[in-house]
């Protein structure tokens, strides 16, 4: 239980910490990219590497039927996978005709904006905002930007907590392994993961706020709402499995750990999918080896930790 307190507030406190910081500094566009591909590989190599086969593990001591085995993992992967991508359509429909309208810098390349979080930079483009810098080329005089900022700064938000829930439940469920040592070390690998995935994140939400011209103040408010979310969800998800028994059940645990493992999947994928897409700023920012070198070395750093610190059996 200290353990929960510790990590859920370390989260909350750095998440919000990191994302008040654009409002008095600018920072490095190219850092905060190079951190957002490192959180992204993180976020894979933890999924692909710690917590399926944690759950895959947890579902084999449960001596569950080896003929039910691997459809219960296939199906635990896809519900959380699926449960993602069906909650996030529906929460940031595909239907803006801003989608449509292409942006243009005004600046060179040395002091254009780099869209760093692709996550984001998606949300904004449906939301027809533009960041600072750019203009529409669809005739409208940029005040028809700017007008309704709350109406365009909530989905924006909305966005990553829906996120941030999927952040806290794989770390609630990471608390419940059958084994203690293994709950320890497996929740201290996903909290790494989410740590340096919401560092970035939050900076990228409050930048993204500015950019509707949201007051200040309420952009503190999303941003707390923002940061809460993780800390909440794995509250809940922690009180739940405590409640039904989840610790005695290990193939419980198991299915847990494999639906987070395709939340998470789905949450790095997209992300990486987005940044494919997301303009060629971002591919004159960094090369692109050295955005697949990111990426690699993020994914190899969960499995790394989880040899060193042992399996615990």
């Amino acid at each position: 239980m200290l353990a929960l307190l510790v990590m859920t507030a370390l989260l909350g406190v750095s998440s919000f910490a990191c994302g008040v910081l654009p409002l008095s500094f600018t920072f490095s566009k190219s850092h905060l990219l190079r951190l957002t591909l490192v959180g992204t590989g993180l976020l894979l190599g933890t999924a692909l590497g710690v917590i399926i086969p944690e759950g895959i593990e947890a579902l084999v001591e449960a001596q569950i039927d080896p003929k039910l085995l691997s459809s219960r993992v296939a199906l635990s992967l896809l519900f959380g996978f699926t449960s993602m991508l069906v909650v996030e359509q529906f929460v940031s429909p595909h239907s803006h005709s801003s989608l449509d309208v292409p942006a243009i810098p005004l600046h060179n390349h040395d002091t254009s904006s780099v869209e760093f979080d692709a996550e984001l930079g998606e949300l904004e483009r449906q939301e027809g905002i533009s960041r600072p810098g750019y203009v529409q080329v669809d005739g409208n005089p940029r005040s028809a930007v700017v007008t309704g900022a709350k109406a365009r700064a909530y989905p924006l938000t909305f966005g990553l907590v829906i996120h941030s829930l999927a952040d806290g439940l794989a770390l609630g469920v990471s608390l419940f392994p059958s084994n203690e040592d293994d709950s320890s070390r497996l929740s201290l690998i996903v909290f790494l993961a989410i740590m340096v995935h919401k560092a970035p994140t939050s900076l990228a939400l409050t930048t993204s706020l500015l950019a509707t011209s949201l007051p200040r103040p309420d952009c503190k408010k999303h941003l707390a709402v923002f940061s809460a979310t993780t800390p909440v969800a794995t509250f809940v998800t922690y009180a739940f499995l405590s409640f039904f028994g989840a610790g005695d059940h290990a193939d419980w645990t198991g299915l847990a750990l494999l639906i987070s493992g395709g939340t998470f999947l789905y949450v790095a994928t997209v992300l990486q999918s987005v940044s494919d897409h997301s303009g060629s700023e971002n591919a004159s920012e960094i090369h692109k080896v050295m955005r697949i070198t990111l990426i690699i070395f993020g994914m190899l750093v969960p499995f790394t930790l989880s040899s060193l610190l042992g399996h615990g059996h």
